[in-house]
């Protein structure tokens, strides 16, 4: 379970304004229409050759299309390579650095059949996302960055009260939440990675499309995309038993909702576990490599670019901007020079 886990929502989910639609209930193979079965079983070398080109809706009726060719319970190394080279992986804002959605899917599954708790951190632009593994769930918890660190600041962890009486935090809440399902048709622990897969659609960069995390004015996009600012910290792995002696604790101290707290103190674990190599701190900036908001407005920026800049420039009322301001310095950062110069000569 060291594998870096990070999560991601289908970008399919979308209404006809760009808005992002959360789900009332479980995806499922059930509600979904799969592709019609071909007239006869394929063989592995066929079923090879057509996961080359097939789309992406076909790969998982595909997967239980070759029960048949198992030679219990594995299927031919070969079949299974190509099923894994349809799954891309995910960039991370470091030189040459990657993740595996595959061997992310399969952490997951593998933590969910042994039943046991695992919480890991990421973070994604001005997020921070919590993998929750708990109780056969699997759940994506955002937090707004600037929030836990303010949190830190003031109070040095993310709850507040005392040793002998906790009291939950009212402005530590998730921003999204985005439950992770299974298929009710998968039987094998490739099918169900599969079925996770889903969920980690990239773009043609490379980048995590997260369609069920708000941008900066708290709209949705369904076709969001966000590289990953940060390499994951650590995961937090519990037995049954370890888990029992911490809600026993936390029950002596909360009288509330107790896997909130579990939730909330596992965030401050792994919130503040000093990354190696660097000085101890809780900033999330020992782990990242952007500050908050350089991927979102380099994601926005293209389209609309001019707009932002011609209202930061009517924002200084009737004093014309010059290369000599802080905000004309600000743009310049921020804005090719050619849409800049043009935007100054027009004032």
């Amino acid at each position: 379970m060291s594998t870096a886990l990070l999560l991601a929502a289908d970008s399919s989910d979308s209404s006809e304004d760009g808005s992002y639609v959360a789900h009332e209930e479980s995806e499922s193979d059930d509600e979904i229409e799969e592709p019609a079965a071909p007239e006869r079983p394929r063989s592995a070398a066929e079923l090879i050759a057509a996961l080359e080109d097939a789309p992406d809706e076909e790969i998982r009726a595909m997967m239980r299309e070759a029960r048949p060719l198992r030679s219990p319970p594995a299927l031919p190394q070969d079949l299974l390579a190509a099923f894994k080279r349809r799954t891309s992986d995910l960039r991370v804002l470091r030189v040459g650095a990657a993740l595996n959605v595959w061997i992310l899917c399969d952490a997951i599954v593998t933590a969910r059949a042994l039943e046991v708790t695992v919480f890991d951190l990421f973070v994604l632009d001005e997020h921070v996302v919590l993998l929750s593994v708990r109780a056969a769930t699997v759940t994506l918890y955002a937090y707004d960055r600037h929030v836990l660190e303010s949190a830190m600041e003031q109070h040095g962890r993310l709850t507040l009260g005392t040793a002998e009486r906790v009291e939950l935090n009212p402005a530590i809440v998730p921003v999204a939440e985005e439950t992770l399902f299974t298929s009710t048709q998968d039987f094998f622990i490739e099918e169900k990675i599969l079925s996770y897969v889903r969920y980690f659609e990239s773009d043609e960069d490379g980048c995590w499309q997260v369609p069920w995390l708000p941008l900066a004015d708290g709209s949705y996009r369904y076709d969001r995309a966000e590289q990953i600012v940060s390499t994951p910290g650590r995961n937090v792995i519990r037995d049954e038993g370890e888990e029992a002696e911490q809600f026993l604790a936390m029950a002596n101290v909360f009288s509330g909702d107790l896997s909130v707290l579990y939730r909330l103190k596992a965030l401050e674990e792994l919130y503040t576990y000093p990354v190696p190599g660097t000085p101890p701190s809780f900033r999330l900036h020992t782990n990242a490599v952007s500050p908050p908001g350089a991927l979102r407005r380099g994601r926005n920026w293209a389209r609309r670019k001019q707009l932002v800049l011609l209202r930061a420039l009517e924002a200084r009322g009737p004093r014309r901007a010059t290369t000599k301001t802080p905000l004309a310095r600000f743009l310049c950062r921020i804005c090719p020079e050619p849409q800049f110069r043009d935007i100054i000569g027009r004032l």
